[in-house]
This record gives structure tokens, C-alpha cells and sequence, in this order.
């Protein structure tokens, strides 16, 4: 918890009558002391501090906060008031001043009233009176006395607001005057130094003119001022000098504006300079006022309760001080009263006037640093009036801590201040008027603050919407959503958008994001709309038109991230699933025909060894008819070659007969010659006719080798053509299955539409009861089984959706949530198990009744899972061992009897079928085929239920039986384990080794020779000689070390 708060303890209180002309009843400061040095802080560890209560028409009074006692009282004549709370300066260990500065008394003239300022000058020369070293250590009870300083009385020509007193100005005093000047006078009020004006930006006078700007700026009226110290504030060292008094006012023109001046001292011009001037648009009626000095925060409430901070900053270049507006945060259930008009009223009616003034604040604020805020005030929630103190984030606009003030108060007649002590303690004064009297309390309140974080925020969201006025609805976005949402995103970043609106800009983004809101904020309206009594039906058919809307958004992104169309995608699935189941029934009727074929095959009076020998011989006869055949065709080719090479070897010497026949009668010498000559020239001739022919036959290969290369080329470009055609169509079809099986995306659905549907579907009657008329239980099946909520959501309040729907009795939807549900806590879980063991005894009993087994309800006998079931979900869900031992302790002995019964079960179970077909399993997750936890699930289960109740099961009999089966059943298990192991170890050690010496080897070489020097001789990255005490795997057996003295 980032921030907590204790419970405030009463310091004092206080009865006074009340007077017309009254202002607050009692105000507290806290005392300033010197600015520490760093050897200050060794002498003074643990110091207190003084707190100074000025009291109308009593006086004023110092307290010790460390033992809460009085240590000095100044007291003031009955009938006197103060203008603002009373200041002290400490000059030195033995001199105290104290200021005070009179509104109203009964000697005081009308004219002078504001403009007179007592002053005490306690002097503590004796050790009989309390130093402020006695207040810090040790107090004794006849030490609160009255102070024996006389007081002195100055007055002023201007009318004051407010004085100051710091020990950063030891010899002065600052006055912040009503009319907007600040003065600057003596630490004994003698004599005013120097007297400044405040002027807008717009009407600031000339030099010239500068003699006559008294009466120049009427209209300016001051509201609220403060002081702070330069060092460790926002304005930077570079800047302005450390240890500088700088003067924060706060004028509010006639113009609808209020201007914040800063102003520093410099005591050596002896006068005021203007630092900076802001000009801020503000409605009328601005209370509560702060300024963070450390962080430059200012913060105000308006009168229409709207909490406004405005963050400051001073530019490095021309020293320009900025303000803007950082938080609007509606407060509309605390009562802020208009300042202008409340004076405006005072004067018409201070004559019979009872009570307070009505200038005085309802609702206070201060900063306490880190930005938290506290807030005090009477606030009104839901028709009951309360006096809170609230501690707010003004970082994100959260609430962090909340507590009430016990009592009855009325916010006309209450007023309120807070203070900040040191020691991260807040001083809240609370004055109440009851008839004529007003009784003032004021109680020290002790806080702790850790820093802010983003988590811290966001987990305190929900508990700011009572006083934000949203009054419990999670559907109201108004300005603190929308301030809150802003804070949440980086400034860079304009909105939550999808995958597909990054890429857009300007409008489109805009109309995308609007679109989506809109959306959104309609389905809200109607789904939130408590007052129409719509049926469950109705809210189910929006919820889920709105969820469709989603899902076919979030499938069009996918479609277009793919680039294909949705139908398309849808088509190509569906063909392949008609293809594929083609595929299945061609094969299938493949299967049936080859089995029928099979059974005709099959001969009962035939043997198999019978039908073989047939079925060869057939084979045999055959193989040698096709011989025969082919040896005929061959013989048949033979001397067909044989004839036709006959009747050449005829012709041709028919040819050469008739070429000789005129020569016939010449001697057989000539004939010789010629018929050599005639076979020259046939061969010449024939010689010459194939060169022709072979060079027809060239050019006419050349040409079909031409056309033929043409049509490959050709081929070859068709060819490709077709390929990219087909393997851009393959990518396609690719493309489009898919994105056709891609899952179905889940809706996109925000964090408050999920948290409304929630609160909605899980509403309760006025008594707190569960309302069962009013039950969407798809909706809560959707949201669950898609995992789109947890059980820590908000709209199911403190308990959780898995504690509600066991309070409906929900049995079928708890199981799946503890099957999707991943944030159950263990102590809901054990309180389920608790729930179903009780409700299982009743119903076991009420079956034996016969008589009153009608009596029980049909749908909850039936709903109601059974023990070992529950217990089986629980043991799997996701759980924190330490949780669920704390969760344990819930059980009783007579439902732990029930729960080592199934335990018990379960391992005999394992015992007789447990290592059958889990090989594929990891061991933590192995179940038995009916859906059993794992053997180690059981174990680590019985295991932490032995830590826990270990006492209880010693001292209860009737449980040793079950403990004693469960011990010998791990008994027998272990010692077969051990058994096996040991029957492993020699054959498996051999290869053991060899993994062990390449893994080795593997880290060695990775490692490098660097690396290695401690991984063995043998590795790769060792080069090292291997020593004599070393083994072959590398791992030495024992070492030697020795050492040169």
C-alpha cells in the first residue's frame, strides 16, 4: 500500500461562545526554526515540535507534539479575534516573538480593525521557565505556566491578511495586506521598511506613474498568501540563491482572473523583487488553497467542487515563471463556499449573524510531498454526511487513503484546517457550532507515504469513485476518466489504438478512435441501463451483437494483413476440407474393394501351400509359351535378311552382264581391263552422289535442329509462364488456407466494458444477496472460458467471480474457472473444497433419510461436483506453496479424514496402473486415463497437508489407518525406485559417461581456451598435459596443492 493513515488521536479541544465577527474558532501553525546545517543534524536526532494554536478570545498557546502538553501560554482579553493563525520567531535559544494580529475586539474603532498586530517578547533568562531544549526532552508537570511577557500593540495603515514570520529573515517581518500590497517591517513592528504593490501584466504602471498607484488597482483583493525557502524547491539554485525567503500571493481581480505573484527579500536593498507573475482563468468562489514548494504544485477548490492543480515552472533562458493546468479532479461531494459571495452576504447580515464568518474555509488542503495531497472537509456520500481526511495522488488523480472523523457534522456549521508537522504528522483543527457555542477539536493524524507509482494508481482506482460522484457505477466518464486516462498515457501518445490505426493520422485516426467509442459507450448505455427491466435474453443478444461487431472487426485486420478477402479464405478452406474429405472416401473405397477382392480370393476346400504350387506352375507354362514365341519371331527375322541380301547380290550381277555383252569376243585381258575400268567409275559416281546426299541430309538436320531449338525456346517460355502462374496461384491458395484456419480472433474488448459487464452480470439485491433473477450465465461462461476477465476484477467486488459463483451456486461454470482462471487464491480454493465437503455430508445423509430426500432442491443435488472431482481441479490449478500451506489451516480434522481418504485412493490407484501409456508426459503432469492428478501432484499435496496439520493427525486416532497406507504405499514405491536404479546403474553408466564427456567437451570447446581451464585435460579448448590424478573423463579423483613459503 503506497500510502497508509492511522487513526487521529485527540491533542486537545476547546469551548468558546460565539461571537458575530468571529473567523476560524482556533488555528494551528507549526513553529519555524533555523534552516539545519549538516552538523546540526548529528546533535539533534530526534527533535519535536512546537505547534501554535491561536484561540479566539482566549489567546494563544504553545504544544508539544512529542508528549502533547502545553509548554507556553499567551492569553488575550475575552472578545478579541485573530485574522489568520498566530506566528513565533525565534531569534535565539532565549528569545521568542509572537505575532498576532487583531480582526475584531471590543475597544478596537472599526477603522483599525485588521490593522493591529500584538506582539510578545518572551524572554527566557532563567532555567525556571521552559527552554525550548526542556519542551524538546523531558517535560515535568509543573512547567505549563502562563508566559510573563507583556505584549505591545502596533498598528498599521494598511489593512493586513496575513503576517509572516521566518528565520530566514531574523530582523524582519513580511505583512500581505488585503488591498495586494506587501509590506516589509521591523522584527519589533516599528517601522515599515518598504511597501510594495501587485499589478496584473496588463495594468503594471509606468515609472512615471508609479507615485500614485495607491489608489490605482481598487478592484484587486488578496484571497491567500504563503512563504517557502528557496533550497530544495523548484526554482533552481542557478536561479535564484539558496536560503531565500520567497513570498507567494494570491490576488483575485474584478476580471474573472486571480494573479499569483512571487516576490523575494533582499535584505541588502532592503525591499521586495518580483520573481514572477502567472495569470490564471478561474469561476468565482476559489477555497482550500496550497502551493508543494518541491514540486511546484498549486492546487484550489472551486466552488463547483472541482479540485484544480496547476503545475509551475521557470524557464532556464529568460528566468519567465509558467504555470499550467496539470489535474481537474471533480470533488462534487464536499461543500466549498463562494468567497465573494459569502462576503457579499456577511455585510447584509453581520448584524444578526450568529456563528462563523462565512469567509472561513469548509475544506482545507496541504501538500504532504512526493505529490499527495490531503484533503479535510465534511463530504457528503450518498445522503450521509462525513467528516473525512483524504490523502490523493495529484500525479494521476487517484484516491490512496480515506479516513472518518466520528460525530455528527453539518456542513454549514463546520469549518476545517489542516497543517503539516515534521515527523509525517498532519494537525487537523475541527470547529463545529452547536447553538451559541463552538467547540474546536484539534487531533494529530500520523501517515506514511511510500513514492507514487503507475501500478500503486491504477490499483486505486475504484476506490475514488464515491467521491468523484460516479456513487459506485464503473460506467460514468466524465473528467476525472478522462484526466486520469491522459495521465495513464505517455505524452507522446494519444489513445489506446489497434493494430491496423497505428499507420493512420490526423482525422482518419481521430474518426477511427471516435468510431470505436462510440461504439463501445452505446453498447455501455444499453447493457448498464439498470432502470429498464430487460430479461437476461436481452442482455445476452446485446452482449453479444456487441462481441460479434468485435470479432468480425478483429477477423477483417487479419484478412487484411494477409491480403485476402474473408469470403475467399472461407471458400479455399471449405474446398480443401471437400477435397481432403474426398481424399479419405476414395481411399476408404480402395480399402473395402481390396478386401472384397481378398474374400473372393479365398477358397475354403484350398489350401494356401496347394494354391501357391498352382498358381506357379500356371506361371511356369506361361513363361515358356512367351519363349517360344519370341524364338519363332526371331528365326522368322533371319531369314527374311537372308532372302533379301540374296536377291541383291543377283541383281547386281545382272548388271554387269549387260555391260559387257558387246564386248564378248575380245580376249579375256581386255575384258579384265574394261571391267576394272567400269567398276572405277561406278564407285566415283557413287561417292559423289553420297557427298550430295550427306549435305542434303546436313542442311536438313540443320534446319530441324533450328525449328527445334525455336519450339524448346518456346516451350521453355510457356513452360515458365506457367510455373509463376501456378506458383503464384500456390501461394494464394497458401495464403488463403491460411488465414482461413487462423484461429478466430477474440473480440477486442477494454478494461471498463469487461469490468461493467461484470458488475452488471453479478448485481445483488439491497440486503447483499445475490440476485438470481437476474443471471446471464453465457455471458459469464464467454468472458471466462476465452479467459477475458479474472477473478480479481473489480465489477465482482472484494470476493471475486470464483467465491460468487460458488455463493450462486454455479458449480459447472466454477470448474471451468478453475481450469481458465489463473488468479484464484488458494484460501477461495480451500473454502470451495470446504463448501462441497459439507454439501456432499448433507447430501450422503439426507439419502439415508428416504423420508427427506425430497425436501433437497433436484438442481443443487445434482450440481453439487463430487469431493474427489473439486479436489482433482484444485490440486491441478495454478498455486503459491506457502499460500496454500496458510489455506490448509482452514481445515477441520473431520474434512482432512475425507480429503487423505481420496489421497489415499488415488495412490493405490497409481500403485496398480499407474506407469501404463504415459511415456509422452511430463512426469508433473501425468494423469491416469480417468483424468487423475500425477503421482508427484499427490505426493507434494499430502506432503504440505503433513506439515501443516501435523499435530492434529498425531492426535487423532481414527486417521493413523489412512496414514499408515499412505506410508507404506510411498514406501514401495521408493524402495522399487531405488531398486531400479540400482539394476540401471551398470548399463546405463557407460553411456552416462560418454554423454557427461561430450557435454564436456561441447561447454570446453565453446568456452575457448580461456574458459576452459577448469573443464579437464581431454577437452578441446584444454591443451593442457593431463596430470596423473586426473581420470579419462577428465574429472579429477582427488587434487594436490602446493604451496611455496
Amino acid at each position: 500500500m503506497p500510502v497508509s493513515v492511522d487513526d487521529p488521536f485527540l491533542l486537545v479541544s476547546f469551548s468558546s461562545t460565539a461571537h458575530p465577527h468571529q473567523h476560524q474558532a482556533v488555528t494551528c501553525t507549526p513553529e519555524s526554526k533555523q534552516p539545519k546545517q549538516p552538523q546540526d543534524e548529528e546533535e539533534e536526532e530526534n527533535p519535536s515540535s512546537l505547534l501554535v494554536v491561536a484561540i479566539q478570545g482566549e489567546g494563544v498557546q504553545l504544544f508539544n507534539t512529542s508528549d502533547q502538553k502545553c509548554v507556553l501560554s499567551y492569553s488575550t482579553p475575552p472578545g478579541y479575534s485573530f485574522v489568520g493563525p498566530a506566528q513565533t520567531l525565534l531569534k535565539s535559544p532565549q528569545l521568542r516573538h509572537v505575532y498576532v494580529v487583531i480582526a475584531r475586539g471590543t475597544d478596537i474603532p472599526a477603522k483599525e480593525e485588521g490593522r493591529v498586530v500584538w506582539l510578545w517578547k518572551d524572554e527566557v533568562s532563567s532555567s525556571s521557565i521552559v527552554t525550548i531544549a526542556d519542551a524538546n526532552n523531558a517535560m515535568q508537570e509543573d512547567s505549563v505556566k502562563p508566559s510573563s511577557a507583556r505584549k505591545t500593540v502596533h498598528k498599521f495603515d494598511r489593512k493586513i491578511h496575513q503576517l509572516f514570520a521566518s528565520p530566514l529573515l531574523l530582523n524582519n517581518v513580511l505583512l500581505a495586506n488585503t488591498d495586494g500590497s506587501i509590506s516589509l517591517a521591523t522584527d519589533d513592528l516599528k517601522r515599515v521598511i518598504s511597501t510594495d504593490e501587485i499589478h496584473t501584466a496588463t495594468t503594471k504602471p509606468s515609472r512615471k506613474e508609479k507615485k500614485n498607484t495607491s489608489t490605482q488597482d481598487q478592484s484587486i483583493t488578496m484571497i491567500w498568501a504563503t512563504t517557502f525557502n528557496s533550497s530544495e524547491s523548484w526554482i533552481p539554485s542557478n536561479i535564484l540563491v539558496r536560503n531565500t525567503l520567497v513570498l507567494m500571493t494570491i490576488v483575485e481581480s474584478n476580471v474573472g482572473k486571480i494573479i499569483v505573484t512571487l516576490s523575494y527579500v533582499n535584505e541588502e536593498r532592503r525591499g521586495f523583487f518580483t520573481f514572477g507573475q502567472v495569470e490564471i482563468e478561474h469561476a468565482l468562489g476559489l477555497s482550500g488553497f496550497n502551493f508543494d514548494a518541491k514540486m511546484g504544485h498549486l492546487s484550489f477548490m472551486s466552488a463547483a467542487g472541482q479540485l484544480k492543480v496547476y503545475g509551475f515552472e521557470v524557464s532556464q533562458a529568460d528566468h519567465i515563471v509558467m504555470a499550467s493546468e496539470t489535474l481537474t479532479l471533480p470533488l462534487p461531494g464536499y461543500s466549498v463556499t463562494s468567497n465573494t459571495t459569502a462576503s457579499k452576504t456577511a455585510k447584509r447580515t453581520a448584524k444578526n449573524a450568529v456563528g462563523f464568518d462565512p469567509t472561513v474555509q469548509h475544506v482545507d488542503a496541504v501538500a504532504l510531498g512526493d505529490n499527495y495531497l490531503a484533503i479535510a472537509g465534511v463530504h457528503r456520500n450518498e445522503n450521509k454526511v462525513e467528516q473525512t481526511i483524504t490523502i490523493w495522488d495529484v500525479k494521476y488523480g487517484t484516491l490512496q487513503a480515506k479516513h472518518v472523523v466520528p460525530g455528527t457534522f453539518i456542513a454549514e456549521n463546520t469549518t476545517c484546517q489542516l497543517v503539516l508537522l515534521p515527523g509525517s504528522v498532519l494537525a487537523m483543527t475541527i470547529s463545529t457550532l452547536q447553538s451559541n457555542t463552538i467547540k474546536s477539536e484539534i487531533y494529530l493524524c500520523p501517515f506514511y507515504a511510500e513514492p507514487m507509482s503507475l501500478l500503486g494508481a491504477m490499483g486505486r482506482m475504484a476506490g475514488a469513485a464515491p467521491f468523484l460522484g460516479q456513487k459506485g457505477s464503473l460506467l460514468v466518464q466524465d473528467t476525472h476518466n478522462l484526466a486520469t486516462t491522459t495521465h495513464l498515457t505517455p505524452s507522446d501518445v494519444s489513445g489506446v489504438v489497434k493494430a491496423k490505426d497505428v499507420l493512420a493520422t490526423g482525422s482518419d485516426l481521430e474518426r477511427q478512435l471516435r468510431t470505436a467509442q462510440d461504439a463501445e459507450r452505446k453498447a455501455l448505455e444499453l447493457l448498464s441501463s439498470e432502470s429498464n427491466a430487460f430479461t437476461v435474453q436481452e442482455f445476452e443478444g446485446i452482449f453479444f451483437n456487441h462481441v460479434e461487431h468485435q470479432i468480425a472487426d478483429a477477423t477483417k485486420d487479419v484478412m487484411e494483413r494477409y491480403g485476402v478477402d474473408a469470403d475467399e479464405a472461407k471458400a479455399a478452406v471449405a474446398h480443401e476440407a471437400e477435397k481432403a474429405a474426398q481424399k479419405d472416401l476414395k481411399k476408404q473405397k480402395q480399402h473395402r474393394e481390396q478386401e472384397t477382392k481378398s474374400s473372393r480370393k479365398m477358397d475354403i476346400d484350398t489350401e494356401p501351400g496347394v494354391e501357391d504350387v498352382h498358381s506357379a506352375k500356371d506361371g511356369s507354362k506361361s513363361k515358356k509359351k512367351k519363349k517360344a514365341q519370341a524364338d519363332k519371331a526371331a528365326g522368322s527375322e533371319k531369314e527374311s535378311n537372308k532372302e533379301a541380301k540374296a536377291e541383291k547380290k543377283s541383281k547386281s550381277k545382272a548388271a554387269k552382264s549387260k555391260t559387257d555383252g558387246s564386248s564378248s569376243e575380245s580376249s579375256s585381258e581386255d575384258d579384265d581391263d574394261h571391267e576394272d575400268e567400269a567398276i572405277v567409275l561406278s564407285s566415283d559416281e557413287d561417292q559423289d552422289k553420297e557427298v550430295e546426299d550427306e549435305e542434303q541430309e546436313y542442311e536438313i538436320h540443320d534446319e530441324e535442329d533450328t525449328t527445334r531449338a525455336e519450339a524448346y525456346k518456346d516451350a521453355l517460355q510457356e513452360w515458365r509462364k506457367i510455373e509463376a502462374e501456378a506458383i503464384i496461384k500456390y501461394k494464394k491458395q497458401r495464403r488463403l488456407l491460411r488465414a482461413g484456419r487462423k484461429q478466430t480472433p477474440l473480440p477486442d474488448l477494454s478494461h471498463h466494458f469487461v469490468t461493467t459487464v461484470v458488475s452488471r452480470s453479478f448485481s445483488r439485491l439491497p440486503n447483499g444477496q445475490p440476485d438470481m433473477s437476474f443471471w446471464p450465465t453465457k455471458v459469464v461462461e464467454y468472458l471466462i472460458e476465452n479467459q477475458l476477465v479474472g477473478n480479481s476484477n473489480p465489477g465482482a467486488g472484494q470476493a471475486g467471480i470464483a467465491l460468487n459463483l460458488m455463493e450462486r451456486g454455479q458449480w459447472s461454470i466454477l470448474e471451468l474457472a478453475l481450469k481458465k482462471l489463473y488468479d484464484i487464491p488458494e484460501l477461495d480454493m480451500i473454502m470451495m473444497l470446504k463448501q462441497v465437503i459439507g454439501l456432499n455430508k448433507k447430501k450422503d445423509w439426507m439419502d439415508v433419510k428416504e423420508s427427506a430426500v425430497d425436501s433437497i432442491a433436484p438442481s443443487m443435488a445434482l450440481s453439487v461436483p463430487d469431493t474427489p472431482h473439486l479436489l482433482n481441479l484444485i490440486m491441478a490449478a495454478p498455486r503459491n506453496e506457502v499460500f496454500m500451506q496458510q489455506a490448509l489451516k482452514h481445515l477441520s480434522v473431520e474434512e482432512l479424514s475425507v480429503v487423505l481418504g481420496i489421497l489415499k485412493d488415488w495412490i493405490d490407484l497409481w500403485d496398480e496402473r499407474g506407469g501404463i501409456g504415459h511415456q509422452g508426459q511430463q512426469p508433473a503432469k501425468k494423469q491416469l486415463p480417468g483424468g487423475l492428478p500425477g503421482y508427484g501432484l499427490m505426493v507434494d499435496f499430502t506432503t504440505l497437508i503433513m506439515d501443516v496439520h501435523f499435530p492434529s493427525l498425531i492426535l487423532s486416532p481414527h486417521l493413523h489407518p489412512i496414514l499408515k497406507a499412505i506410508q507404506s504405499s510411498i514406501q514401495r514405491e521408493t524402495h522399487v525406485a531405488h531398486q531400479l536404479e540400482q539394476a540401471l546403474r551398470g548399463p546405463l553408466g557407460l553411456f552416462d559417461r560418454k554423454h557427461r564427456e561430450i557435454m564436456r567437451r561441447k561447454e570446453a570447446s565453446m568456452a575457448g581456451p580461456v574458459g576452459s581451464g577448469n573443464s579437464g585435460a581431454g577437452g578441446a579448448g584444454d591443451k593442457r598435459r593431463r596430470r596423473k590424478w586426473e581420470g579419462g573423463e577428465g574429472i579429477p579423483d582427488y587434487a594436490v596443492e602446493i604451496i611455496h613459503l
